[in-house]
């Protein structure tokens, strides 16, 4: 029998409370426990918390000051110096957009998209545009008169550009005609990139020209325009120049104007911004390192509480859970070492008289399962044969999966009802039980397994094989059935006992039924049946005929 539980629970109490009025031991290693100041454990956890407590409300109230610090800068910030900001935003908008204006003025070779520009930028250079603030007026005007010189400016280089492009073609031209003169094909002769040396060459050839008696007037002509051409190509060059320096001056001029424009815009509430700023950035930073510095502290307080922990807690605890694996394997607890804590050394104190119990609870027990599993085994063996009977056949149908094929094959001994009344019960079951040894045998050392279905009738189930393969198994297990050559007179099929087998397949992830996969395999043996007994059939509902079957 085994002791219920509460009866267990009973013994232990009485024997703690024996145990508890008897008389004290002698001194002992025992007596060290008498002597310790033992703490319950939620005090004990209280204590060793109470620091780390102590430190965050420090943390908390030091971080809570610099917070409403930081608080109140920034509502300062906001309620005070950004309306300021927000108030000139527009006057920034604006000066920022005449910038891309002169900037247009300044860069654009089109006249059309400067005179665009020139005109937006002027429309914003005014008093009007900047909010009607007497601080921008004089600035505004000094802007209005660098936009009518950078105007006039790039205007004179726009002409400057066109008398030096006139005065290049003429150059272009009438270095031609003389190149002709020349006899010379510049396009053929020399490439491009010496036009310089060829135009000098032109220009020693009208020296010589000149110089020269019967020389054409026209060669002359054209020698006196190339001069010309070249001269004013210089002029033109030069004017270009000076008026993208002026120019450029102007823009430098003007940006510095935009500048002071910007500052004058945004100086007093940007420096009291800045100074906000500054002062929350080092509440920040002074709020940071008493953050980490705390953080420190508290990894420092928690590995001191996971020390202690360890020693007066953990390590009870491991102990008991040594012993309880101990109990549990069988083995035997004695004396355990006294600890602190109260709760823990209350439960070390009974782990030895449950050992005790549990040990003789074990020798009870283990009885009592090797009865149970005798049974059991019994419960799923047919008493006969020796193989699987029905049951234990259902259960392990019921647990095949649907991940790979299984084969169902079954047997049935030809004309058995006849081989009892000539041969008598007793070698009826003889027979069975060799049929049965002959499956066992030809499934031995695979997954397969065999089973007496019922009567005359076995199975045997077959996973993982395909139809070929499951045929393949049955005709061996016909073939050896016959080879028993066990007689039977009474047989119209053989003058010894032969089975007749059927044979159904359920391939991987089909939804085929248990129950549709036996009936598939007893239509397959009633086939075999009706074919002429002692053979193999196959059935499948997916073609009328038995592919694969055989017959002997």
């Amino acid at each position: 029998k085994i002791f219920p539980l509460q009866h267990l629970l009973s013994t232990v109490a009485q024997r703690m409370d024996t145990r508890e009025t008897a008389a004290p031991p002698p001194r002992s290693p025992e007596g060290r426990a008498e002597r310790l100041h033992r703490i319950g454990i939620y005090r004990f956890i209280a204590l060793a918390l109470l620091p780390t407590v102590c430190l965050l409300a420090l943390v908390y109230w030091y971080v809570d000051d610099n917070l409403q610090e930081i608080k109140t800068a920034a509502e300062s910030t906001n309620q005070v110096h950004l309306p300021g900001i927000l108030k000139n935003q527009r006057t920034l908008i604006n000066i920022e957009s005449l910038r891309r204006y002169v900037e247009t003025v300044y860069n654009a070779s089109d006249a059309e998209i400067r005179r665009d520009a020139l005109v937006n930028a002027l429309a914003l250079a005014t008093e009007s545009v900047f909010e009607a603030n007497s601080r921008f007026v004089e600035y505004a005007t000094s802007a209005k008169s660098l936009l009518y010189a950078l105007d006039a400016v790039k205007k004179r280089s726009d002409r400057a550009q066109e008398e030096l492009a006139r005065a290049a073609r003429l150059f272009v031209q009438t270095e031609a005609r003389l190149g002709v003169y020349a006899g010379e094909d510049r396009h053929e002769a020399m490439p491009a990139e010496d036009d310089a040396r060829v135009s000098e060459r032109v220009l020693a050839y009208c020296g010589k020209l000149r110089a020269a008696p019967g020389t054409l007037p026209q060669a002359l002509a054209q020698c006196v325009t190339l001069r010309e051409s070249r001269q004013a190509m210089e002029k033109a060059r030069q004017r270009h120049s000076d008026a993208d320096t002026e120019a450029r001056e102007l823009w430098k001029q003007f940006d510095q104007l935009l500048r002071k424009l910007s500052d004058l815009a945004s100086s007093k509430e940007a420096e009291a911004t800045h100074w906000a700023m500054e002062y929350i950035s080092k509440s920040a930073r002074r709020t940071h390192f008493v953050f980490y510095l705390s953080g420190v502290l508290i990894v420092l307080i928690f590995c001191v509480f996971i020390l202690v922990l360890h020693r007066y807690i953990l390590s009870p605890l491991t102990l008991a859970s040594r012993s309880l694996r101990r109990i549990r394997d069988g083995g035997r607890v004695e004396n355990l070492p006294p600890v602190r804590v109260r709760e823990l050394q209350d439960m070390l104190n009974i782990l030895p008289v449950v050992s005790r119990h549990v040990t003789d609870l074990s020798a009870r027990s283990g009885l009592l399962e090797q009865e149970k599993d005798r049974f059991r085994n019994l419960s799923l063996v047919d008493g006969l044969t020796g193989a699987g009977n029905r049951r234990h056949f259902d259960a392990c149908l019921a647990r095949s999966g649907r991940d790979r094929p299984l084969a169902l094959l079954m047997l049935d001994v030809d004309m058995f009802k006849l081989y009892n009344d000539a041969y008598g019960h007793l070698a009826g079951d003889s027979a069975l039980i060799a049929v049965a040894r002959t499956m066992l045998e030809e499934l031995r050392g695979s997954v397969d397994q065999a089973f007496r279905y019922g009567g005359e009738e076995f199975c045997a189930l077959l996973p993982g094989v395909s139809a070929a393969e499951a045929l393949a198994v049955g005709e061996r297990l016909r073939k050896r059935i016959q080879n028993l050559r066990i007689p039977h007179q009474s047989s119209s099929v053989a003058p010894h006992l032969t089975a007749s087998i059927g044979v159904a397949l359920r391939e991987a992830g089909s939804p085929m039924s248990n129950q549709e996969l036996t009936e598939y395999a007893d239509k397959a043996l009633y086939r075999a049946k009706t074919s002429g007994r002692n053979q193999v059939c196959f059935y499948t509902p997916a073609a009328s005929s038995l592919p694969g079957e055989t017959a002997l």
